[in-house]
């Protein structure tokens, strides 16, 4: 679908139609006028929604510029750019295209009898003015007359000794030569001569090149701040980052908050250290979850904060707090590094929040008792072999795999390599959808599957799901892709309800089990990297046949996991 182009509304007066220009206010005072009515200059109406838009265009930079005048509000150019000097070039060519003489009229007029000794003259007198020109260096009295009249008739300044100065007494000296030489050309039967400047004429007729000018440029509406979300959008799409989707909609919903503090139609360049903390105090005092609260939609940030803090709810932690920041700061630096921003207004480190409670606390493993309390629950008691709530938190245990490495598994993905079973953990879909995903390059891998999940029966459920289906059938994709979503809702339901899920135990405690687990039986640090998946600790990809490891390695190392204390009568 092709997007919306907005077109001014035209109004029929009479037998034309007419397009209404609005003054903006602060103009108002000095134009003495609020709108202008500008004829379209037809009765067609599909021809006047044509010029709608290019006639208020103008109308526009006429009304600015009118403006600037009366206000004497002149710009100061210090530095020409390109695209300046290429306007003033232009300009500068055409008038004297403009006041140029009809030089068969002056010869006609000379003392000349042939015009061929009349155009010899002319071409010498043509060489004398470059010559003049080149030794002084394009600063004569009658060049600085045409660089003033510019000035003046395009409402800037340019200070004398400025590089915009000197440019622009370059760039009439240049149109003068342009316009001379073209002149000769003239006498001598041609349209043009031999090497004319593409910038300003026309190669082919010698005519000025269109233009807009320097005054009118300058009098063009500012362009729309781009809002924070559309700056967004184009900080996720950056293809510098590989970032899965569940993570550019997790991004987006942190950003989405901080620009409801911020303000969406804010500019990024406005945002200050104490905008920042304005952020952060305000998201300090929302409770967890706020988005689920009664009438969130309709409730403003402020607003449930207050209403948290009524009802005596807990607030976010400094992790949840630190994670809009950390996600802001970054969105800033990359707005920086495009050019959007002057200076960062601060550092993360000068704007998070301290957190008192370590990193490695915050989520603790399931102690003996507490996976005893597991795998004799219910669903282990019942036998329920067919349910994802069996074999998957086993897997975790066991092989320490991710939530989504496990719940995404396609049955092909159990293979049998130099004979030892194992879990074929990629991105690729054996089932030839594209419902897979991986953390990071290292979580590619081969896991022999422990030997312990072998006694429990595991392979015997692997040989009941067919060969082109999923692993678990009863785990479905969440809304943003993953297997896991869905499925973490779920367990960690079921966890609470026998009484084991709690701040700091919740499903990813498995994986804390299992790296506690191979400590304990020493397993190999550089194998338990390659048995979970973690990267180094320089964050390169660890690549587990790249360093040598084979599947009989694996193997080795991961029968030193076990749970000796852990009650498995059940299984």
């Amino acid at each position: 679908m092709n997007p919306r182009v907005s077109v001014p509304k035209i109004f029929l007066r009479g037998s034309r139609w007419y397009v209404r220009v609005q003054v903006p206010k602060e103009m108002q005072g000095n134009l003495r006028r609020k709108e202008y009515w500008v004829s379209l200059k037809t009765s067609d109406r599909t021809e006047a929604l044509q010029r709608a838009t290019a006639a208020t265009q103008k109308k526009r930079r006429e009304i600015s510029s009118v403006y600037r005048r009366l206000a004497e509000i002149k710009e100061t150019i210090h530095e020409l750019t390109p695209d300046q000097q290429t306007a003033l070039g232009r300009e500068a060519y055409a008038r004297h295209v403009e006041r140029r003489v009809d030089v068969i009229a002056q010869f006609e007029a000379s003392q000349f009898t042939k015009l061929q000794d009349f155009t010899e003259a002319f071409a010498q007198s043509v060489d004398e003015i470059v010559a003049l020109l080149r030794q002084a260096r394009s600063d004569t009295p009658h060049i600085r007359i045409m660089a003033h009249t510019l000035m003046q008739e395009n409402n800037v300044l340019m200070p004398e000794g400025s590089q915009a100065f000197q440019q622009l007494l370059q760039i009439c000296a240049d149109t003068f030569i342009e316009a001379k030489r073209n002149e000769l050309a003239h006498l001598r039967g041609k349209a043009i001569h031999e090497d004319p400047n593409p910038h300003y004429v026309d190669t082919l007729t010698g005519a000025p090149k269109g233009f807009v000018s320097l005054g009118d440029q300058l009098a063009e509406p500012p362009q729309p701040i781009p809002r924070l979300t559309e700056l967004m959008e184009k900080f996720l799409a950056n293809p510098n980052k590989h970032r899965t989707k569940k993570t550019k909609d997790s991004i987006r919903g942190y950003l989405e908050v901080v620009f409801q503090i911020i303000g969406d139609n804010t500019s990024v360049s406005d945002i200050s250290e104490a905008t920042i903390e304005e952020v952060r105090d305000l998201i300090m005092r929302l409770p967890p979850n706020f988005k689920k609260l009664p009438d969130a939609e309709r409730l403003t940030l402020l607003e449930m904060a207050e209403a948290a803090e009524r009802k005596g709810m807990s607030k976010l932690s400094p992790t949840g707090v630190n994670n809009y920041l950390r996600w802001l700061m970054t969105f800033l630096a990359w707005c920086h590094r495009k050019g959007m921003m002057d200076r960062m207004p601060t550092a993360y480190g000068e704007i998070k929040v301290a957190d008192p409670v370590r990193k490695e606390d915050k989520r603790e493993a399931f102690s003996s008792d507490q996976l005893s309390t597991i795998f004799t629950s219910r669903v282990y008691a019942d036998q329920e072999r067919d349910s994802s709530l069996f074999w998957v938190p086993l897997i975790a245990l066991w092989n320490g795999m991710r939530s989504n490495e496990i719940c995404q598994l396609d049955a092909a993905d159990i293979k049998l390599e130099e004979n030892v079973w194992g879990f074929d953990v990629t991105h690729i879909s054996a089932t030839g959808e594209d419902d897979k995903s991986v953390k990071t390059g290292s979580s590619i891998r081969f896991v022999p599957i422990h030997p312990r999940l072998i006694d429990f029966g595991f392979l015997e459920y692997h040989g009941s799901r067919p060969s082109s289906a999923k692993l678990f059938g009863d785990i479905t994709r969440g809304a943003d892709g993953y297997y896991s979503t869905n499925f973490s809702k779920k367990v960690n339901r079921y966890l609470k309800t026998i009484g084991t899920h709690g701040p700091r135990h919740k499903f990813h405690s498995f994986r804390h089990n299992f790296r506690d687990a191979m400590r304990k039986g020493r397993v190999d640090p550089e194998i338990g990297r390659a048995l979970g998946g973690w990267t180094r600790s320089n964050t390169d990809a660890f690549d587990i046949y790249g360093n040598g490891f084979s599947v009989e390695e694996l193997k080795d190392e991961i029968i030193r996991v076990d749970y000796p204390l852990v009650d498995w009568a059940k299984i």
